[in-house]
Protein backbone atom coordinates (compact mmCIF):
# COMPACT_ATOMS: atom_id res chain seq x y z
CA UNK A 1 0.00 0.00 0.00
CA UNK A 2 1.31 3.46 -0.86
CA UNK A 3 1.34 6.20 1.78
CA UNK A 4 1.71 9.93 1.24
CA UNK A 5 3.80 11.98 3.63
CA UNK A 6 2.12 14.49 5.92
CA UNK A 7 3.68 17.89 5.44
CA UNK A 8 1.51 20.56 7.02
CA UNK A 9 1.30 21.31 10.73
CA UNK A 10 -2.49 21.33 10.39
CA UNK A 11 -2.60 17.67 9.30
CA UNK A 12 -0.35 16.64 12.21
CA UNK A 13 -2.49 18.63 14.65
CA UNK A 14 -5.64 16.98 13.31
CA UNK A 15 -4.21 13.51 13.92
CA UNK A 16 -2.94 14.39 17.40
CA UNK A 17 -6.38 15.73 18.40
CA UNK A 18 -8.65 13.09 16.86
CA UNK A 19 -6.58 9.92 16.59
CA UNK A 20 -6.37 6.94 18.88
CA UNK A 21 -2.92 6.53 20.46
CA UNK A 22 -0.96 3.39 21.21
CA UNK A 23 2.06 3.68 23.52
CA UNK A 24 5.20 1.57 23.66
CA UNK A 25 8.64 1.99 25.23
CA UNK A 26 10.18 3.50 22.09
CA UNK A 27 7.38 5.42 20.41
CA UNK A 28 3.76 6.53 20.41
CA UNK A 29 1.66 5.43 17.45
CA UNK A 30 -1.34 7.57 16.45
CA UNK A 31 -4.02 6.16 14.13
CA UNK A 32 -6.95 8.04 12.63
CA UNK A 33 -9.43 6.22 10.42
CA UNK A 34 -9.68 8.08 7.10
CA UNK A 35 -10.11 7.55 3.37
CA UNK A 36 -6.56 8.69 2.68
CA UNK A 37 -3.23 7.01 3.34
CA UNK A 38 -0.87 9.43 5.04
CA UNK A 39 2.00 8.97 7.45
CA UNK A 40 4.24 11.29 9.43
CA UNK A 41 7.25 10.70 11.65
CA UNK A 42 8.12 13.02 14.55
CA UNK A 43 11.25 13.14 16.68
CA UNK A 44 11.42 16.15 18.98
CA UNK A 45 14.51 17.63 20.60
CA UNK A 46 13.71 15.54 23.69
CA UNK A 47 15.05 12.56 21.71
CA UNK A 48 18.45 14.23 21.38
CA UNK A 49 20.53 16.13 18.87
CA UNK A 50 20.07 16.09 15.11
CA UNK A 51 21.94 12.81 14.67
CA UNK A 52 19.76 11.04 17.25
CA UNK A 53 16.54 12.50 15.82
CA UNK A 54 17.44 11.42 12.28
CA UNK A 55 18.35 7.95 13.54
CA UNK A 56 14.99 7.72 15.34
CA UNK A 57 13.08 8.77 12.20
CA UNK A 58 14.99 6.24 10.07
CA UNK A 59 14.12 3.47 12.53
CA UNK A 60 10.43 4.45 12.61
CA UNK A 61 10.25 4.62 8.79
CA UNK A 62 11.77 1.16 8.49
CA UNK A 63 9.38 -0.28 11.09
CA UNK A 64 6.48 1.27 9.18
CA UNK A 65 7.71 -0.14 5.84
CA UNK A 66 7.99 -3.62 7.33
CA UNK A 67 4.31 -3.54 8.37
CA UNK A 68 3.00 -1.50 5.45
CA UNK A 69 0.79 -4.24 3.98
CA UNK A 70 -0.90 -5.05 7.29
CA UNK A 71 -2.13 -1.54 8.08
CA UNK A 72 -5.66 -0.35 7.25
CA UNK A 73 -6.40 2.87 5.39
CA UNK A 74 -5.96 5.96 7.49
CA UNK A 75 -3.64 8.62 8.79
CA UNK A 76 -0.70 7.60 10.96
CA UNK A 77 1.82 9.54 13.02
CA UNK A 78 4.70 7.82 14.79
CA UNK A 79 6.21 9.92 17.58
CA UNK A 80 9.65 8.92 18.91
CA UNK A 81 10.33 8.65 22.63
CA UNK A 82 13.78 9.21 24.11
CA UNK A 83 14.79 5.51 24.49
CA UNK A 84 14.18 4.66 20.80
CA UNK A 85 17.87 5.01 19.98
CA UNK A 86 19.00 2.69 22.77
CA UNK A 87 16.43 -0.10 22.35
CA UNK A 88 17.38 -3.07 20.15
CA UNK A 89 15.70 -3.09 16.75
CA UNK A 90 14.14 -6.50 17.46
CA UNK A 91 12.37 -5.10 20.54
CA UNK A 92 11.05 -2.15 18.52
CA UNK A 93 9.84 -4.55 15.81
CA UNK A 94 7.98 -6.60 18.42
CA UNK A 95 6.35 -3.48 19.90
CA UNK A 96 5.34 -2.23 16.46
CA UNK A 97 3.87 -5.63 15.52
CA UNK A 98 1.85 -5.68 18.73
CA UNK A 99 0.40 -2.24 18.00
CA UNK A 100 -0.45 -3.18 14.39
CA UNK A 101 -2.31 -6.24 15.68
CA UNK A 102 -4.26 -4.05 18.11
CA UNK A 103 -5.23 -1.66 15.29
CA UNK A 104 -6.33 -4.42 12.90
CA UNK A 105 -8.26 -6.16 15.69
CA UNK A 106 -10.14 -2.97 16.58
CA UNK A 107 -10.86 -2.31 12.86
CA UNK A 108 -12.40 -5.63 12.00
Amino acid sequence: MCFDTMRTPRSFASVFEQAKSFHSAGFVFFYQNANVNEVGFVASKKVGGAVNRNFARRRMRELFRAHNGLLPRGRFVVLAKKPIGKLPYAALMEQFSHIVKQITKSKG
